[in-house]
């Protein structure tokens, strides 16, 4: 590994995280805060021609990749703070299971409101990143080369034969998910929190190691994040264009094979239809790569702009993405209220058009405020409760113009 000094922070890094959660947005914002398939109810507003074209696009473009590339980020953080605490002789693994603790208390409180939370997920996983830090990076690379070609999800259903650990968990037209969504539309706070809790440790238990197998990736993303910082490419991007131009056309022809047998899958999937079966599980898996694929040619892609200059204009993401989690759930919050019954109750009453043009408007505010904030304060609110937290440590929030600093402020900071 090298042993270079690197910055404790990478614009370009900051950049993609706030990429990555601007489509983490449009993607609950299109499904409405749902976290769960969509049944068919009386009071869901009809589809339009545009409507699915939307879909369309959402699904080949946005879901599941922007949380692959937040995951990338996170094991990217975890190498980079292992890294810079090893070169001042510190052994940084138990701040990090520390800081992980405090993260899931964040995760547990925002489940309580929208299920579709990633952060208790995150730190689950995270839990476990310190056993692989030590090992060689070809290790890290034939871990996560086997996850990501759907070893999880096989062996789960060559062992158990279903879909998940709850049974028809994950159908649209499932008692379950009836009444979850009405709830969500009629019911109080208190009536969605109820049944938030039990989810907690079941529903996302189910999803993220049952055949849709997100956990196995996310592990995969981790790993693969780790190797991109001990590696030092992430700090040497601009040597590496013509290899992300090869990753970019790659990853664009591997992406659309994939999902068009994943397509060719589902579309001669026998009736009735069920998801306990070998031949949704393979249609599911080639999705699955297909979806790795689109979102190393989303990474690529943005990196390559990014390092075309001007600069500027995707600059403008780094300030978003350095208040990842202040963001994360603020869109949360406000998303619900607006939608759940407990606030506005205008789930459903929405066309997909609506609902992007609307996620598009909301992106914009929150890079402005963040941009705002960020030249007054030095952390998020959420981002300085988590640091304080961390270190036990009250750090300074409010920025001071420089001449306005005494050393021991200075260091404060």
């Amino acid at each position: 590994m090298s042993h270079e000094t690197h910055p404790d922070r990478l614009d370009i890094v900051d950049a993609l995280r706030g990429f990555a959660l601007a489509g983490i947005v449009i993607a609950h914002i299109l499904e409405q805060y749902l976290a769960s398939p969509r049944p068919k109810l009386d009071w869901w507003a009809p589809a339009t021609p545009l409507d699915s074209v939307i879909g369309l696009l959402d699904f080949m473009l946005i879901v599941g990749k922007f949380y692959s590339i937040f995951a990338l980020l996170f094991g990217m953080s975890f190498a980079i703070m292992m890294g810079n605490a090893a070169r001042k002789g510190h052994n940084f693994s138990g701040r990090f299971l520390w800081r992980l603790t405090i993260l899931l208390g964040f995760g547990l409180i925002h489940s309580l409101i929208y299920r579709g939370d990633i952060l208790g997920v995150y730190v689950l996983i995270g839990f476990f990143l310190p056993l692989f830090y030590g090992l060689p990076n070809r290790w890290l690379w034939a871990m996560s080369a086997i996850l990501f070609l759907g070893a999880g999800r096989i062996l789960f259903f060559a062992i158990t034969g279903q879909e998940g650990f709850i049974t028809g968990a994950n159908a649209e037209d499932s008692p379950a998910v009836i009444h979850y969504v009405t709830t969500l539309k009629f019911g109080s706070f208190w009536d969605v929190v109820k049944l938030n809790v039990p989810y907690i440790y079941t529903g996302k238990l189910d999803y993220q190691f049952g055949i849709f197998g997100r956990g196995y990736f996310t592990l995969a993303y981790f790993l693969v994040g780790m190797w991109l910082v001990r590696s030092g490419i992430v700090y040497r991007l601009p040597d590496y264009k013509s290899n992300l131009k090869k990753v970019f056309w790659w990853s664009l022809g591997t992406g659309l094979v994939m999902i068009a047998v994943s397509m060719a899958g589902f579309a001669t999937m026998p009736k009735p239809f069920t998801m306990s079966s070998w031949h949704f599980v393979l249609a599911y898996n080639f999705a699955a790569i297909g979806n790795i694929a689109i979102t190393a040619l989303l990474i690529s892609g943005f990196l390559l702009l990014y390092l075309r200059k001007p600069q500027s204009r995707l600059r403008k993401l780094a300030p978003y993405g350095r208040m990842a989690l202040t963001n994360y759930i603020v869109q949360s919050i406000i998303g619900t209220a607006i939608l759940y019954g407990w606030g506005f109750g205008l789930l459903g009453e929405f066309h997909q058009w609506q609902l992007l043009i609307a996620g598009i408007g909301f992106i914009a505010l929150q890079v402005a405020l963040s941009q705002w904030w960020l030249k007054h304060f030095n952390y998020g609110p959420l981002e300085w409760l988590w640091r304080c937290a961390t270190w036990f440590s009250v750090f300074r929030l409010k920025r001071v113009a420089p001449r306005e600093l005494q050393p021991a402020q200075a260091a404060d900071r």
